[in-house]
């Protein structure tokens, strides 16, 4: 059976044979809702040149790698891992970052990957605006959406959007997508489970030629040899929550950015989307002051009167008044 997809468990001592999504891994964690997981883009195996004008006889491709991603019915969060002037051909693992997404608390049954990579076409019209994002590279560049937002000059930030919002008009290198399900084995589903996934340019039947992942995490024959036939990347699936608190914070500014510029297929109004995440950042600060008003020694008149409301409003609400009884 040829698929674009396939997969092999999270730990490999020499080799492990490359099996069908829909099965589970030896020694894999189902995940599912609740569970905490961090997906990395590990690197490409770039095999096709797509560069062809005089001045690039080398082989080399301008690479832009993305992912994008939605959880459920959530907003579609796209990634960018990439950008490279004249890569050479082979393996590019070297990411601005291969964080794809952090979940301390999956709220779905279903999450769906969609992998870019791409050679693109008459790089000197983007040359100049590249340079300008690596120059200072950021969060802005790595999750766009954000890039408004940052220090780069309106115009180029527009431009880098747009130049990211139509990149299949340029060389398609790799652009598959996969959706991975919280199922049980023996459901026809691809299940999501924590191992390496490998997403093949072409489809393959790595079954009937045996195909491995090697420790190294490249694909190879059963001789050991190097898969040369297309290109592939390699995504690992954990059940581990990545603790860089900061990016975490970026990927939630940045799912909420998309709900806010209509990126959500959630039914729910964008509007509704950020009622309800300030009314819990209000709620936590309220907490927070609260908190920080009762451990001092003398208060001030003011402070008390806003001290007693707080302490009215948090037993008000059913959650906030379980957690300042339990801190007490």
């Amino acid at each position: 059976m040829k698929l674009h997809w396939w997969g092999a468990p999270e730990k490999i001592k020499d080799a492990e044979k490359l099996r069908s999504p829909v099965e589970r891994f030896p020694g894999s964690v189902l995940l599912k809702k609740a569970s905490q997981m961090t997906i990395f883009l590990r690197g490409v195996m770039i095999r096709e040149k797509y560069d062809s004008s005089v001045f690039h006889s080398k082989d080399t491709n301008d690479l832009f790698i993305a992912t994008t991603y939605q959880i459920g019915t959530e907003p579609t969060i796209n990634v960018v891992h990439y950008i490279q002037e004249g890569a050479e051909l082979g393996w590019q693992g070297d990411f601005f970052s291969n964080v794809v997404l952090a979940e301390d608390d999956f709220k779905s049954d279903h999450i769906t990957l969609r992998l870019q990579v791409y050679d693109l076409d008459n790089y000197d019209r983007y040359k100049s605006l590249i340079d300008s994002a690596l120059s200072e590279i950021n969060v802005g560049l790595i999750f766009p959406v954000l890039m408004p937002y940052m220090a780069f000059a309106s115009s180029i930030s527009k431009q880098l959007l747009e130049l990211v919002d139509v990149m299949d008009t340029h060389d398609r290198i790799i652009d598959e997508r996969i959706r991975f399900a919280a199922a049980e084995p023996g459901t026809g589903q691809k299940i999501l489970q924590t191992g390496h996934f490998v997403c093949f340019k072409d489809e393959i039947d790595a079954e009937s030629e045996n195909l491995y992942l090697d420790k190294n995490l490249r694909v190879t024959h059963e001789d050991g040899n190097e898969f040369e036939d297309c290109s592939y990347a390699i995504y690992t699936i954990t059940d581990r929550l990545y603790t860089d608190y900061g990016w975490i914070i970026d990927q939630k500014v940045a799912k909420l950015l998309s709900e806010l510029n209509g990126k959500g297929n959630s039914g729910e109004a964008a509007i509704h989307f950020l009622r309800n995440t300030i009314e819990a950042y209000t709620k936590y600060r309220k907490v927070e002051r609260y908190i920080e008003l009762k451990s001092k020694q003398d208060l001030t008149e003011e402070e008390k009167r806003l001290l007693n409301r707080l302490e009215s409003e948090i037993k008000e609400d059913d959650v906030f008044k379980k957690l300042i009884s339990e801190i007490q």
